[in-house]
């Protein structure tokens, strides 16, 4: 049932333990609170305390009634320890101060304060104020730089905006009201809970930053994050929203997208032409155009009249396909989703009872209620074989327009007006919980893609593969997200590397920028860099726009496309590091790309470089954003040597460097101090590397030392959850290589079970170390006691060693020791 489904997945919102409530009254201007209208109301304060320091205020006027976003915060508060109006727990506290609050924690002081002077109407406002902060972050989807800038007021409104423009603050697809203060001292967090159309206005107070919040519905919700690291933000952000799903390894292999694929053949014949060009590939995508007149759950019986049979090809070569099902439902007699929705009452409402009716892609449509947990689940049972005709378990989903777009209303949207049925009978109107919408409909979609999987032909349940285009917080835990219809500029694909480390920074790990631009066509080129810019993307997929040109990438000359190959067979030699990175932010609530400020917080050269990305904290790339040019400029922090991740040419830190750039491959860096888990054989997909053998490249730090970790698991199941995985942790000390097994003490850590096991022969075929002082002459292996030399190849110019073949296992624990001459 849905519950022992939620609870399966750790994403239940858990009831309260403990709640007070503190009656509050005006006070006047002069000691710094808010001064009401006259007669306005008495106000109650709520404050909830959770682990980690993390503090909840809710301001309720008395008497009044008002929607409050639900469904989207997983963890329960504990006991409240208050001393008269202040409230302690984990190092932080929150003191009371009229219609405000302050909040001191690890990383830094948060004061609040209502600003708003008139509460006539459902406009709520709220000035936060971090005096401490340096810089700004977060609060995406925006196509703008990472640090927000003083004097900009940036929207929070899901909109479908055609042609986005670049540096506009306005609101596009997403919405996430979560912001990092950021100082060399320290960091802190706020969450803003409110799903209505929302405006966050920033000042630079110098010192200090301030942001008023104004939201046009909902109540004063905020959570405060103690830090005080970037990285502790985040996590604390996560354990409040959740963590994100643990999506199944084919999805963060390359995808092919289009709109549209115009038949089985036309699909089938792609599907081959990456394996003609020896071209590594794991999904396909099929647009609106393989419905039944955009009919979703259907298809296009003359174009695509064998469905099955063409996915069941696609998948005998490991790979999957996923099509479109947008939130908009054809008004169409006969059916059978308008039918049965029409018949049970489950469409948003007009004001008079009425369905909502709109325009959009299949001409006169409705939506959904997904507010209705009744709904959400009738929903879910679309997705099953006997319902989705045509599907299969290689079939995935793709939820577009779902802001939600509305083509002939007020800026492209749902009438504000709208009216949405919670199951007890609560209304709510869209303009409370627009921003949720979209979020609502991913929920139903993975509790759809999980449910098909509890009984034949499946023998365990499988994981879900969903993206959204639009996205609330908690979004994290049921899809990927992409940065919606970008064009094929330079321009956009310099701005996709700040969106994607805000949303990332905001608590959006499985993002990606449209390659090669949605709109438009692009110059070859342009298309080469994105690919090599895409190999670093989280979410990675070509896809355009049904008007322009075809763009397979064997399509723009042969020299072209051993470019755009060699990209793609990049990220797929990086895929056990890439799974691994996965991994850690569904177990510990982090993200997989994330800005240098992130890993470098007390350097503030770092703070508004928005242009490297680091994947994980050791993988640093940064794309050429012009025609013509062959060489980057990067900044090195740290104090360990950079790497080139290809050749092992080193770097020293603390300044800029110049790389080249050629056409054939964007140069990244390898940080000292970590090892990179990687697979160097060339597939056709990621099943097709499940059984491939392992490199692992060390690059030394200035310490001498080096630390990496390798996950591996079934690459779909939930059984991970009872403890069926291979998670080792590699140490390089002493002129030591080590392979242990993971654990970890991290209050954040998600704790899995430990009734199953998983087991793999997979082997690591090298180990590859940069950065050596001088050259070993024997390496000694060490396994379950025995004991056996491995051979070895130096490199004096680069002081790089390579021991192939060492005879171990990535499941065993293990030791490879590295002797000189003058210590043997």
């Amino acid at each position: 049932d849905l519950y022992s489904f939620c609870t399966l997945l750790g994403k239940v919102a858990k009831m309260r333990r403990a709640t007070v409530v503190v009656a509050l009254t005006m006070v006047s201007a002069a000691t710094g609170g808010w001064t009401g209208p006259t007669g306005a109301p008495n106000w109650n304060a709520e404050v909830d305390v959770y682990d980690h320091g993390i503090m909840r205020l809710r301001l309720r006027e008395e008497g009044k009634t008002k929607y409050e976003v639900t469904d989207v915060v997983v963890e329960e508060p504990l006991g409240v320890d208050r001393v008269g109006e202040k409230w302690v727990s984990g190092g932080s506290e929150l003191s009371l101060s009229g219609l405000g609050a302050v909040f001191t924690g690890a990383g830094g002081p948060i004061s609040v304060s209502v600003t708003k002077e008139n509460h006539d109407d459902d406009e709520i406002q709220l000035t936060t104020t971090f005096a401490s902060a340096e810089r700004l972050y977060g609060i995406p989807e925006h196509a703008v730089d990472m640090s927000l800038q003083d004097g900009k007021s940036y929207r929070l409104m899901n909109l479908d905006v055609y042609m986005y423009k670049l540096d506009d603050t306005g609101g596009i697809y997403g919405s996430k009201p979560f912001m990092h203060a950021h100082s060399t001292k320290g960091t802190v967090g706020f969450f803003w809970v409110n799903s209505a159309d929302t405006s966050a206005e920033i000042t630079n107070n110098n010192p200090g930053w301030s942001s008023k919040w104004t939201s046009k519905g909902g109540i004063y919700d905020m959570f405060f994050f103690p830090g005080p690291t970037p990285q502790d933000v985040l996590r604390q952000y996560s354990y409040i929203t959740g963590h994100m799903a643990h999506h199944p390894l084919f999805s963060l292999g390359y995808h092919q997208c289009r709109w549209n694929y115009r038949s089985e053949e036309d699909t089938l014949q792609v599907d081959e032409g990456f394996d003609k060009h020896y071209i590594p590939y794991d999904v396909i995508w099929l647009d609106i155009e393989h419905t039944d007149g955009k009919r979703y759950f259907t298809w296009d019986t003359h174009n695509f009249p064998h469905p099955e049979q063409m996915i069941n090809k696609i998948a005998s070569k490991g790979r999957k396909v996923v099509t479109i099902s947008d939130p908009h439902i054809k008004r169409a007699s006969g059916y059978h989703v308008h039918d049965t929705a029409t018949a049970n009452g489950y469409y948003v409402k007009t004001e008079s009872g009425a369905d909502y009716e709109g325009h959009c892609w299949p001409g006169q449509s409705s939506w959904l209620d997904y507010y209705s947990a009744k709904v959400r689940s009738w929903y879910a049972t679309l997705f099953r074989y006997d319902m989705y005709k045509g599907s299969t378990p290689d079939l995935y989903t793709w939820i577009d327009m779902n802001e939600p777009s509305v083509f002939n209303s007020p800026e492209v949207t749902m009438d504000m007006n709208a009216v949405h049925t919670r199951d007890d009978g609560f209304k709510a109107k869209h303009r409370d919980l627009h921003n949720m919408y979209g979020y609502y409909q991913t929920m139903a979609a993975y509790q759809g893609l999980y449910e098909r999987t509890l009984g034949p032909p499946h023998t365990t349940t499988s994981r879900p593969f969903i993206l959204s285009r639009s996205f609330f917080s908690g979004s994290q835990r049921y899809a990927a997200v992409w940065t919606g219809d970008n064009k094929a500029e330079w321009s956009h694909l310099d701005k996709s590397v700040p969106m994607l480390l805000s949303m990332s920074l905001a608590g959006l790990p499985f993002v990606g920028a449209d390659v090669g631009g949605f709109f438009n066509n692009p110059e070859p080129e342009l298309l080469v860099r994105w690919y090599q810019l895409g190999t670093f993307y989280p979410f990675f997929r070509g896809h355009a726009h049904l008007e322009t040109k075809r763009r397979e990438p064997w399509l723009f000359g042969e020299e072209n496309t051993d470019r755009i190959r060699r990209a793609i067979v990049a990220r797929y030699q990086l895929m056990p590091f890439i799974y691994t990175q996965f991994f850690r932010a569904h177990l510990m609530g982090e993200s997989v790309i994330m800005p240098l400020y992130f890993a470098f917080p007390n350097d503030p050269k770092v703070f508004d470089i928005d242009r490297q990305l680091l994947l994980g904290e050791c993988i640093m790339a940064k794309p050429v954003t012009e025609a013509g040019v062959t060489k980057v400029t990067m900044y090195l922090p740290g104090k360990d040597n950079w790497y080139n991740l290809y050749t092992g040419a080193a770097y020293a830190p603390g300044g800029e460097v110049t790389l080249d750039a050629p056409l054939e491959q964007l140069p990244a860096l390898v940080r000292g101090g970590y090892i990179v888990p990687k697979r160097e054989r060339v597939r056709r997909s990621t099943a097709a590397q499940y059984w491939d053998p392992v490199t692992l490249l060390v690059a030394v730090g200035s310490d001498g030392k080096a630390g990496g970790e390798l996950y591996l698991d079934d690459t779909h199941s939930f059984e991970y959850q009872q403890g069926a995985f291979v998670h080792k942790r590699y140490s390089f000390e002493n002129g030591v290589l080590t392979s242990k097994d993971f654990t970890t003490d991290s209050l954040y850590a998600t704790k899995f079970g430990k009734d199953k096991t998983f087991t793999t022969d997979v082997t690591v075929e090298r180990v590859v170390i940069y950065g050596l002082g001088e050259k070993p002459e024997q390496a000694t292996v060490e396994v379950g006691g025995a004991v056996h030399t491995a051979e070895m190849e130096w490199d004096a110019a680069l002081k790089t060693l390579t021991v192939r073949k060492p005879a171990v296992k990535v499941a065993s624990d293990w030791t490879i020791s590295f002797a000189t001459q003058q210590e043997l």
